[in-house]
């Protein structure tokens, strides 16, 4: 994980002492469901090269919910208000973890895995971070597959969408209907895309884009599919079984022992076939025969998922945390070795398989989901939700929302109180630290390594790498200039092809930046302060402090800077004045709601407010490090440690 010492300093607070509450609790906030923006069946555009992956893996849950209540009583400066027990929350969660049910997963490699689930849910893995993503349907969802990052194919009720590498295309076939569609399966030469459902329905996407329906000559609800090549195809699903597609033709094949439902279905490199089913069935063939095998399961729980290494070994996974491992000859039952998945269900489970760096993820109900290591051999938790920091979070003029996050992460929400999906820009190994509108209903946001990140008014994503590649840390609008900033008084603007450097006079780390019109103010390292004026020239200014400074916001007759020893720093009529200290106190982020009302938040779930002379600090309820806020009207959003968001409560 990325050393984060500019952003998790500790120390006590002030004391804690009582005073009337200065919120009511904002309206409880939805973590389920998607966005409901139309994509529309049309075809797939073009998709434009981007690079993949992340690294900073963090570990952990988001944040937990917790409640501030009236307190009554007074305040002084430099103390934390203690809001006292029960009543109404000074932050909302709006937590990105998970809850649906999910059906399937797959992915291209490591840092591109997919699951999916009900109600629409998509959720996609980049090697470090795991986040949602739109997919334009409330509908559930059964079956992942794909023939590269490019190129991924969701099935489910009576949906069929397509990853494009860019965007969410509806592929539904006019003349499905409200058919099933349960199973997807793409050949290893990634020739088609096989896609099963209810009724015999099997559809081939060939790799023209074009979709055909073949005659499967049965009513046979596909439960699973699996292509050895384009024309050696198998089926599975109900009372035991299974559809074959040789020399052109589909045909019915029972299976030996099998007279209840058959769920899952896996090829291994070699071409054996693995199923599973309802009361512990397992069955395997090499092309020829099917032969049935005992689990060893005294419960005989029933299996849905089956996942093949090699033709001599695989993994099973059901009911009540069934997990059943084929090595040899023989199933014998195993444990999961994590604590919070023991007795879920399992519905999918899919790997690759490369020696110590063979890696399986299995998925099922309420979120549920374990991970295989090769190099341990074991099964551990690993939980449907979103873990990394979050850096920045600000409101676009259009009242979208968007965050930037460790891992390369991008979140967007339609407006303050929607949830947030991730854009799926990929930024390797890439850590964003700031984030801000272009002026022109897109976004820029900047990281480590100099990387710089343009989202266009389409959604399209452009990253660049400046030429020094140093950390950058802030980005704003200055007038019709876009401007970064970052170490070493690093200051760039963007030319609109490459990023030119700018002479700020300092040496320190500058952490961000905030402009009101065409003049912008810089903060960062031991007090530093400089500002841009309209002509694109820097001239340091006084805080009057040492301590570092993390954020500043500005408008029209003010800006307000905040950092350490809970130092809240004001500027008026040219100067900056201390209006608020509190020692011990860490502040990481500010903004400016539609009152006119500043909010400070930082470490530990403590959030500073106030105006002109009059600042005081309150104790949230919450242990969570909170590390920016961005303000839309009155409504405000929190972002901090391990994926969490939060909803300031409307009314001081």
């Amino acid at each position: 994980m990325t050393s984060r010492q500019d952003r998790t300093g500790a120390g006590s607070l002030g004391a804690r002492l009582p005073w009337a509450a200065l919120f009511v609790a904002a309206a409880l906030l939805s973590a389920c469901g998607n966005g409901d923006e139309d994509n529309g069946k049309d075809t797939d555009s073009a998709v434009a090269d981007s690079t993949g992956g992340a690294d900073g893996v963090v570990d952990g849950t988001g944040g937990d919910d917790g409640g501030a209540s009236d307190g009554g009583g007074t305040t002084v400066d430099g103390g934390v208000t203690d809001t006292g027990g029960g009543g109404d929350s000074v932050l909302t969660t709006r937590s990105l973890r998970f809850v649906e049910d999910m059906q399937g997963v797959w992915g291209s490699g490591p840092d591109d895995i997919w699951w999916v689930g009900s109600k629409g849910t998509v959720l996609h893995y980049n090697g470090s971070v795991l986040a949602p993503r739109k997919s334009g349907t409330e509908k559930d969802l059964f079956a992942v597959w794909g023939r590269g990052p490019k190129d991924v194919w969701f099935a489910g009720d009576s949906v069929l969408l397509h990853w494009n590498g860019l965007k969410m295309v509806d592929r539904t076939p006019d003349d499905l209907g409200d058919v099933v569609l349960r199973a997807v399966h793409a050949p290893a030469d990634k020739s088609t895309v096989l896609i099963g459902g209810d009724d015999g329905v099997i559809l081939r996407v060939l790799e023209s884009g074009s979709i055909m329906k073949e005659k499967s000559n049965s009513a046979l609800k596909i439960r699973e599919i699996r292509a050895i090549n384009a024309g050696n195809v198998w089926a599975i699903g109900d009372k035991g079984q299974a559809l074959r597609l040789s020399g052109g033709t589909w045909s019915s094949v029972p299976l030996p022992k099998a007279n209840a439902d058959l769920h899952g279905l896996a090829l291994s490199p070699g071409g054996r076939l693995y199923t599973v089913g309802v009361d512990g069935y397992v069955a395997a063939t090499e092309g020829k025969l099917w032969e049935a095998s005992l689990t060893n399961d005294p419960k005989s729980r029933d299996l849905f998922g089956v996942w093949a290494i090699s033709e001599k070994e695989a993994w099973a996974v059901g009911k009540d945390g069934a997990l059943i491992h084929h090595l040899g000859t023989k199933w014998n039952l195993t444990d999961i070795d994590g604590t919070y998945m023991k007795t879920r269900t399992f519905r999918s489970v899919w790997g690759i398989a490369d020696g110590d760096d063979t890696f399986a993820f299995a998925v099922g109900d309420g979120g549920a989901g374990i991970r295989f290591s090769g190099a341990t051999d074991k099964w551990l938790d690993f939980r449907a939700e979103t873990t990394a920091h979050l850096n920045a979070v600000t409101p676009l003029p259009d009242g979208r929302m968007v965050i930037a996050g460790d891992g390369g992460l991008l979140l967007e929400a339609k407006d303050d109180t929607s949830r947030f999906v991730d854009l799926g820009v990929a930024v390797t190994g890439t850590n964003l630290r700031g984030v801000a509108p272009d002026g022109a209903k897109g976004f820029w946001a900047v990281g480590e390594s100099g990387v710089t990140v343009h989202v266009d008014a389409a959604g399209t994503p452009t990253v660049h790498v400046t030429q020094g590649g140093q950390r950058l840390s802030g980005v704003a609008l200055v007038g019709k200039d876009v401007v970064a900033v970052g170490n070493g008084g690093t200051a760039l603007r963007w030319d609109g092809k490459v990023w030119q450097s700018e002479t700020t006079g300092v040496q320190f780390n500058l952490s961000a930046i905030a402009a009101h019109g065409d003049t912008a103010w810089a903060v960062g390292e031991f007090g530093t302060v400089v500002k841009r004026d309209k002509d694109g020239k820097w001239t340091k200014e006084a805080s009057g402090e040492s301590f570092n400074l993390h954020r500043v916001v500005a408008w029209a007759d003010g800006a307000v800077a905040v950092g350490d020893n809970g130092l809240v720093l004001a500027r008026e009529g040219g100067k900056w004045t201390k209006v608020f200290e509190s020692p011990g106190l860490f502040l990481y982020g500010v903004t400016r709601r539609g009152d006119g009302t500043v909010v400070a938040v930082g470490w530990k779930g403590t959030l500073v407010v106030g105006s002109g002379k009059d600042w005081k600090a309150v104790d949230s309820g919450l242990p969570n490090v909170l590390l920016d806020v961005g303000a839309v009207g009155k409504s405000a959003v929190v972002v901090g440690h391990k994926g969490g968001i939060y909803q300031v409560a409307e009314a001081l």
